[in-house]
């Protein structure tokens, strides 16, 4: 099934995320417990924001009063992104190009997804990566349309 930009546009609500290694394993990506939204919008923006549930909470009441460790735990198992997406219906791939992002050496750069949506589902799959140890993996994704 081709995705199309109507397929796309709108919200969705974070079901699952694995990495799937070439060797057969496969574990949540941000563990056990995870929640995220993304957000294409019909101007061609896209909005990621996900991770982990269970990352340590900081006792400060604000981000500029957390300490440099509270914050390094914080954004450990999250992330967070924004810039203009365009879709190859093709090939079915939506890239994502980042102006923005937690993790900064991600800006002006991409993220390449090949999406297909069935119903109220969209699934994902990133391109190839290799971890800092050498083991190859990819990770599929899964996504709940929201209704309003």
């Amino acid at each position: 099934m081709t995705t199309t930009i109507d397929d796309l546009v709108g919200a969705w609500r974070f079901v699952s995320s694995e990495e799937v290694f070439a060797d057969g394993e496969c574990r949540p990506q941000f563990g056990p417990k995870a929640d995220g939204y993304l957000s294409y919008s019909p101007n061609g923006i896209v909005t990621a924001v996900l991770g982990s549930m269970t990352r340590p909470a900081s006792s400060a009441p604000t981000p500029e009063t957390a300490t440099d460790a509270e914050i390094v735990a914080m954004a450990r198992d999250f992330i967070a992104y924004g810039g203009p997406f365009t879709l190859d219906s093709d090939t079915d791939t939506v890239t994502h190009h980042i102006d923005i992002a937690l993790f900064p050496g991600w800006q002006g750069g991409t993220q390449v997804r090949t999406f297909t949506v069935h119903g109220n589902l969209l699934y994902g799959k990133t391109l190839p990566a290799i971890t800092p140890d050498g083991r190859s993996f990819h990770v599929e994704l899964t996504w709940g349309r929201v209704h309003s």
